[in-house]
């Protein structure tokens, strides 16, 4: 039983580094669903800035304002740039934490397989005693059976 003992910490251990790499997988695709939320905004408001542009310029926009839009503009570019390079860190993060992940489930299910086979082992030796013990038991009642029958006849 010591055996099983050593087991079952050995898998609560596993079970606790599977759970923990569980929620850093977890952290991982909130913060790459967060990244991909902010690129969405950030081109959304690209988009309406250079419709807001478009249409001040079919009135007319003097140079200097044209040029305050054409820098923003770049700016929003440089932003998103950005924001692609995190969402693709992030991407490469969230696998790599999700191969961890996976690594460590195997390892739990490994553990829990080779305590069930424990548990089986332990459990045939066990009706192996317990077929033997009726086995003494059903012969000594034979003998007794037969000794007390042999003293009747006589």
């Amino acid at each position: 039983m010591k055996v099983n003992k050593q087991l079952e910490l050995l898998l609560r251990i596993e079970s606790e580094k599977e759970q923990r790499y569980a929620t850093d997988l977890q952290s991982a695709q909130s913060f790459l669903q967060a990244g991909k939320t902010k690129l969405d905004q950030v081109l959304s408001y690209k988009l309406g800035y250079l419709q807001k542009m478009q249409s001040m310029g079919s009135d007319g926009v003097l140079g200097g304002n044209y040029q305050h839009f054409q820098r923003f503009i770049v700016q929003l570019e440089e932003g998103i740039k950005k924001q692609v390079d995190v969402t693709e860190t992030s991407k490469q993060i969230l696998k790599q934490r999700k191969d961890t992940w996976l690594e460590q489930n195997k390892k739990v299910k490994a553990v829990e397989t080779l305590i069930e086979k424990k548990r089986i082992m332990i459990q045939q030796v066990m009706d192996k005693e317990e077929q033997s013990m009726s086995d003494e038991f059903a012969s000594q009642k034979f003998i007794r059976n037969k000794i007390a029958n042999a003293n009747q006849c006589n």
